[in-house]
């Protein structure tokens, strides 16, 4: 069954998209992926690469990540990025924060989870 945002009306559900990357980091951080990047200036990037980049630190495995609120949109750009990178073989998926109430990001940062698409 589909999470009910306007039913159950979860806090989280409200974060903005950098209150979510600030817990998605901490998190990350928390289960051993050492190495994260976010581009500080998105302007002067390739136009729909991906939030973060996320490494572990033993496992070395290598996530792409695009957050958005609850309500954002991806862009066509966007989607292009991320279906070449699972083309690729990498794990890379739009987490939103119904994705954090859910369970979904814990257990994809565990180690769970494939690089279907989001």
């Amino acid at each position: 069954m589909k999470y009910n945002q306007q039913r159950f009306k979860n806090p989280v559900l409200l974060w903005s998209e950098s209150e979510f990357q600030s817990h998605v980091m901490t998190l990350a951080k928390s289960l051993g992926f050492t190495q994260q990047y976010h581009t500080a200036d998105s302007r002067r990037s390739n136009p729909g690469f991906p939030d973060l980049v996320l490494i572990h630190g033993r496992t070395k495995k290598l996530m792409f990540i695009e957050l958005k609120a609850q309500a954002g949109r991806v862009s066509p750009a966007q989607e292009s990025w991320l279906d070449d990178l699972r083309l690729g073989g990498h794990v890379a998926e739009v987490w939103r924060p119904s994705d954090w109430v859910s369970g979904r990001i814990l257990q994809m940062l565990r180690g769970g989870g494939s690089n279907a698409r989001a």
